[in-house]
């Protein structure tokens, strides 16, 4: 009965660490299939790198930048986009599939820590019957509670779909303490002191560490802890083994192994750095940027991003940085310590920086119900997985049936982590880096279960390392928490939230008096550029245009750069005839006018026109696949990317009648003459052949085609200096019935 009651636990934790999977893989594709977000932060760096390396410029961006990368996830991305043809938003797919897998690796860490032979059986009887059930069986396994953790907390499926290091670094950094901690389990047996599956297992450990420190430098001087780790653990009286030298030669053996593998793998990049700059780089030069710029430095960041990018070799700028930042500390000294109280509440808090949700632009606001769900699966479950931590770890290092060697190197990574943070930079994402030792130690002090052993009669149980520590760690944790949590932030959002799904719904219902009732409602919990334009919609839907236009222009003056208020505003003037004013609203302030093209495409609805001026600064919301407005030949016009889109007026004939439509074409192609172009709507399409100076095409198209009056140029391409993929050159669209 035993045998068949330990089968049936192991195929319900099977069956269950499944549905955890599927759930994580669910919650990240509902994230990564909205629209592409906006890149932010290091994300537009990785991407220009990982696009540099794909066209074959190698890794000429740091030439001139203020630091140098650590390579691995550029490599990454730049296969990513390979592999889906550069498609940005497809490529974000293999970090999501690596994200799923951190959240298996997580629970075999998890295991790792807390053994299944560790945890009390149920007692027999009716109490065994409940016990089996499949939701207490699951609420008293740690393993599968850290990978519901992990799966569910929303940060790291956010991160998923950002084009950022930390996913790829937890699934390596992960692998690697799994497959350290599986040694340390089969190397404390008494039999067999050197099978070769632990030097395969150690290999493998460390060409993970090897490649978690070529994703981000962190873990590099983390090494020499591991190596004490290795050479400290598990030490046995003699009468265990054959020899006590044997023993120690055995584990120098293992130490040398897992570095040599560490070390082999970091340095092929060394040896390019070597030989790309004349002196060894050995992975990146961020810490020398961080001691000059996280030093209280006299200069302001502009200034010290212009001194070190004219320094064209990146290890002179590096010991320029370095330099500078000692000088400033010898000045002083005193700047060390007035670093960790604020790196520290920098690591802990929760701030709403632009990743947090994956939006299109960062000044429009995230969508109600993923609001209401950040607030509770990332910063409530965050601050949950916090304290739990704390318990767990004293429960990991007392409880007398635990591997406490295993909790030792967990604890060790996440003490390693907030040092060299609080000595030099800390940020919130940089969490990331100890959110899977944090959740499996979680996973342990939220458990139900009682460890076997007598747990409560732990090996030693001292007032202040049992009691007072763990209290005194969650206080200044829940403390910082919630001094430093931005409450206006999170409570007028979640009001406007509200106020919005209420208005969003009146206005399905039509009642547009509800509508902007609720909208108003809003504006008053939380003003946002998002909501004014609502507001301003059901006003205009109203006939209310001066009360249209005054919603419109506040969205507009709430933030200038937000390229929905000023396209939605001028699209506005535009319809009622005040195009002077218009170009001025569309040109905007602080906005890229190809972020205005894509925009409009996608979001306004323009009056139909019988001519399109293209480039004349109202057609926006009339052309896609165009690039921003040049002066051409004696007149402004748009080059197209192969594929350019014209929103003319549809069906301008009857049935089975034609419609002529006009385009002016050009196609000054270097090297090129005769270029070929088709003139596509629908399935309809004629071929044309363009010359390097203006041209007019009259082609008569079958009204029936023109239904949804939309017109393509589609042509072929040529790679611009600026490495812009250019097709033709565009200028007016005219169509006739």
């Amino acid at each position: 009965m035993t045998n068949v009651a330990a089968r049936g636990s192991l195929l319900r934790d099977r069956w269950s660490l499944a549905f955890i999977l599927f759930l994580a893989l669910a919650i990240r594709l509902a994230l990564w299939a909205q629209p592409l977000h906006l890149p932010a932060n290091d994300e537009v760096e990785y991407v220009t790198v990982a696009r540099d390396l794909l066209a074959g410029r190698g890794w000429q961006f740091y030439d001139s930048y203020h630091w140098l990368r650590a390579p691995f996830y550029t490599l990454f991305l730049a296969g990513s986009l390979w592999l889906f043809g550069g498609n940005l938003h497809l490529a974000a797919l293999p970090n999501i599939v690596l994200s799923v897998a951190t959240v298996y690796l997580i629970y075999r860490l998890t295991q790792e820590l807390i053994p299944r032979s560790s945890l009390q059986s149920a007692p027999n009887g009716a109490s065994s019957q409940t016990q089996q059930r499949w939701g207490r069986a699951f609420i008293s396994s740690p393993p599968l509670v850290a990978a519901l953790l992990a799966a569910v907390l929303l940060t790291n499926g956010t991160f998923a779909s950002l084009y950022m290091s930390e996913t790829l670094f937890s699934f390596l950094f992960t692998a690697g303490l799994l497959l350290l901690l599986r040694w340390r389990h089969r190397a404390l047996t008494p039999a067999g002191i050197r099978p070769r599956s632990q030097y395969a297992t150690l290999a493998s450990a460390g060409v993970c560490f090897g490649l978690a420190t070529l994703t981000r430098s962190l873990p590099l001087f983390f090494l020499p802890v591991v190596l004490l780790w290795m050479l400290g653990i598990g030490w046995r009286p003699k009468r265990q083994v054959q020899s006590l030298v044997q023993y120690i030669r055995a584990r120098l053996t293992y130490a040398a192994v897992f570095a040599l593998f560490v070390l082999l793998t970091i340095a092929p990049w060394t040896l390019r750095n070597c030989q790309a700059y004349g002196q060894c780089i050995l992975i990146e030069t961020g810490l020398s940027y961080n001691l000059w710029t996280f030093s209280e430095p006299r200069e302001d960041q502009q200034t010290i991003f212009r001194t070190l990018e004219q320094i064209p070799n990146p290890a002179d700028r590096a010991d320029e940085a370095t330099r500078r930042g000692l000088e400033r500390l010898r000045e002083d000294p005193a700047i060390m310590a007035r670093k960790l109280w604020p790196n520290w509440h920098y690591i802990w808090r929760v701030k709403p920086i632009e990743d947090r949700f994956l939006l299109q632009n960062y000044y429009a606001d995230p969508h109600p119900l993923l609001f209401f769900t950040a607030l509770i699966f990332d910063d409530a479950l965050y601050l949950a997985i916090l304290v739990a931590s704390v318990f767990g770890l004293r429960r990991a290092l007392t409880a007398a049936a635990l591997p406490r060697a295993a909790a030792l190197l967990l604890a060790l990574w996440v003490l390693y982590v907030l040092a060299t943070t609080m000595l030099t930079h800390g940020e919130a994402r940089y969490r990331h880096f100890f959110f899977p030792v944090l959740i499996s130690f979680a996973a342990l002090g939220l458990i139900r279960r009682q460890i076997t052993d007598h747990e409560q009669q732990p090996r030693t149980k001292p007032l202040l390392a049992y009691h007072l520590l763990p209290l005194a760690a969650c206080l200044l944790l829940l403390s910082t928490f919630v001094v430093y949590y931005p409450w206006d932030w999170a409570l007028g959002g979640a009001a406007r939230s509200w106020q919005r799904m209420v208005g969003d719904r009146a206005l399905a219902r039509g009642d547009l008096s509800g509508a902007a009732l609720a909208y108003e409602r809003a504006l008053a919990a939380q003003a946002t550029p998002d909501t004014w334009l609502a507001l301003g919609n059901v006003r205009y839907r109203q006939g209310n245009l001066v009360q249209a236009e005054v919603a419109y222009r506040a969205a507009w003056s709430l933030e200038l750069p937000y390229v929905a208020a000023s396209s939605t505003l001028g699209d506005f003037l535009h319809t009622v005839g005040r195009d002077d004013e218009a170009r001025v609203v569309f040109a905007g302030r602080y906005i890229i006018e190809q972020e205005v093209i894509e925009w409009s495409w996608k979001h306004l609805n323009p009056p139909p026109v019988q001519r399109i001026e293209v480039g004349d600064g109202l057609d926006f919301g009339y052309v896609s696949g165009v690039y921003a407005a040049e002066q051409q030949q004696g007149t402004w016009a748009r080059w197209t990317n192969g594929a350019a889109r014209l929103r003319l007026p549809p069906e301008q004939g009857g049935g089975g009648d034609l419609t002529l439509v006009q385009v002016r074409l050009a196609a000054p192609h270097h090297q090129t003459t005769g270029v070929t172009a088709r003139i596509c709507s629908g399935d309809y399409c004629q071929l044309v052949t363009l010359d390097p100076t203006w041209r007019v095409f009259s082609l008569l198209m079958p009204s029936a085609a023109l239904h949804s009056g939309i017109v393509e140029v589609r042509s072929p391409t040529f790679e611009a200096p600026d490495g812009r993929r250019l097709g033709v050159l565009l200028d007016w669209a005219k169509v006739r019935g």
